[in-house]
């Protein structure tokens, strides 16, 4: 398929580079997972969590009628990465799950416990044999994935604390008394950080990157422990170099927050206001635009994609080159260089994750979506809507940028609304399957043909399609986190498939002035 490129030029500067590059691949439903909201890990139970919400409606990141809860649900997972064993080798079919900040923001999740899970997720599946009719179906529509472990992202060697002083939630507020043991072992908490990307190194060792400030970390994902102090992202020239001394911020990054008022009460700092942060020598980025895209690639070295773009000119996410670290406690990752600009397709305006390929260190895979629906419940599901779901996955090759730093070749390969069914695996008589959480924030590429991918289902607002939950027949799954696991009918995650050849150059990012 012919791909091009089209730039927008507004008063003559390049303001972004939209990519149109759809090559959808022949591809086939594997079949569909959930990890239920109603299994909860030893872990999170009997410790208080949305305390800040109301809870006499039911209304976007401010109330729920449920709230508070006994229990630490589960919020769904922003990342997921292989699990490896204790000699490095990845084990079929288990991986580490990277829960995000919470109920979405450091206003409301400074009573939620940042924690990461090791999951089995395999789907029973026959080509249609015993498995694919609504005459003849042993095999469960939904399958439950396996929860093997679930630990605290906990900071034991008092490794992250903040320039100005301030530490971390669990020493300054908790909800009650359930929380002794949270604090005592200093549980990282959603108004402390909001982890969305994960790189696992081995079992004992992952960098997770994060968006409140937005900063790395690494940590051991099999124990939760934070073994180093965070990273700040640094900012970059007009030519992708680092500014000495200059780095990102949101207003969730607890650097604009008086210790005083920590100290007094956490809640009197929970966010500030945008005009507090501008005046600090931070460059200020959006509080949800940090780390949605993280990868290890084959040469060691990680792909830090930032969510959204910096400046409003640039001509898309950032992505850094990110360095581990020797994994020592106290040893910290390192951003050794900027790798380029990623140009969205029409309609997207997130990165939602990034997956390596198998063997390659200049190959990954992206998500990118928009906002579609809104998030969380009611949005609804009436046409027209405000703009069109923008779910795609694409192949892009990290080494092939232009002179304005742009990367130009990308092939999208899969759209997340259109996706094919021909065995029915979810036994509707629809040769088709979208999904109704469009916060897809986890992939990975398990092997040459397939992906196992998934939700952050935003809890509680899980609904995010409005849908009638009495009138079908798996309401339950809707609300839980979700997987799906896709197929390709050609090895075209082999990285001598060489399924980017024939992609051109972007010819229009030429006009790209940077400011």
């Amino acid at each position: 398929m012919k791909l091009s490129y089209i730039a927008f030029i507004f008063s003559g500067v390049f303001s972004s580079a939209h990519a149109q590059n759809t090559d959808y691949q022949p591809h086939y439903l594997v079949g569909l997972l959930n990890d239920p909201n109603s299994r909860v890990p030893d872990v999170l139970k009997n410790h208080t969590s949305g305390t800040y919400f109301a809870g006499d409606r039911v209304e976007n990141w401010l109330a729920d009628i449920n709230a508070p809860y006994t229990n630490v649900p589960k919020v769904g997972y922003s990342d997921i990465e292989f699990y490896y064993d204790e000699n490095g080798e990845k084990v079929l079919g288990e991986f580490f799950c990277l829960t995000d900040n919470g109920f979405g923001s450091s206003h409301n999740s400074a009573d939620y416990p940042l924690n990461l899970a090791h999951l089995r997720i395999q789907k029973p599946f026959a080509y249609g044999h015993g498995g694919a009719g609504l005459a003849d179906a042993p095999f469960d529509i939904y399958t439950e994935v396996t929860a093997l472990d679930t630990v605290l992202i906990h900071d034991p060697h008092n490794l992250i604390k903040w320039e100005n002083g301030a530490d971390i939630q669990v020493t300054y507020k908790v909800p009650d008394d359930t929380w002794a043991d949270y604090k005592k072992d200093r549980v990282l908490t959603g108004r402390d950080i909001d982890p969305e990307g994960l790189a696992v190194i081995n079992q004992t060792c992952a960098i997770i990157g994060e968006e409140l400030m937005p900063a790395i970390i690494m940590l051991n994902p099999t124990t939760g422990e934070i073994l180093s102090p965070f990273v700040r992202t640094p900012d970059i020239d007009e030519k992708g170099n680092f500014i000495d001394g200059k780095f990102l911020s949101t207003v969730s990054d607890k650097i604009h927050c008086e210790v005083a008022d920590l100290e007094d009460d956490a809640d009197k700092c929970v966010i500030v206001d945008k005009s507090v942060a501008e005046k600090s020598d931070y460059v200020i980025h959006s509080k949800s635009g940090g780390y949605e895209g993280f990868a290890k690639l084959e040469d060691g070295s990680i792909a830090a994609f930032l969510e959204n773009k910096v400046r409003a000119d640039e001509p898309g996410p950032r992505v850094y080159n990110v360095k581990p670290g020797n994994c020592q406690i106290g040893d910290k990752p390192s951003f050794e260089s900027f790798r380029g600009y990623y140009p969205f397709e029409f309609g997207a305006t997130n990165i939602a994750d990034v997956s390596s390929i198998p063997g390659s260190s200049n190959l990954v895979l992206v998500i990118e979506r928009n906002g579609y629906p809104g998030l969380g419940f009611p949005t609804g599901h009436m046409f027209p809507g405000p703009v069109m779901p923008a779910n795609k996955l694409c192949l892009v090759d990290l080494t092939n940028v232009d002179e304005n730093m742009i990367m130009r070749g990308k092939k999208c390969i899969l759209n997340y609304h259109i996706i094919s069914d021909p065995w029915d695996v979810d036994h509707n008589n629809i040769p088709r399957y979208a999904q109704t959480q469009v916060t897809n924030e986890q992939v990975i590429v398990v092997d040459d043909y397939c992906i196992v991918a998934g939700t952050d289902t935003n809890y509680p607002w899980t609904n995010q399609l409005d849908v009638n939950l009495t009138s079908i027949p798996f309401a339950q799954e809707v609300d839980d986190a979700r997987f799906m696991v896709v197929c390709f009918e050609e090895p075209i995650f082999n990285i001598d498939f060489k399924l980017l050849d024939d992609t051109p150059l972007l010819q229009d990012s030429a006009n790209y002035i940077p400011s």
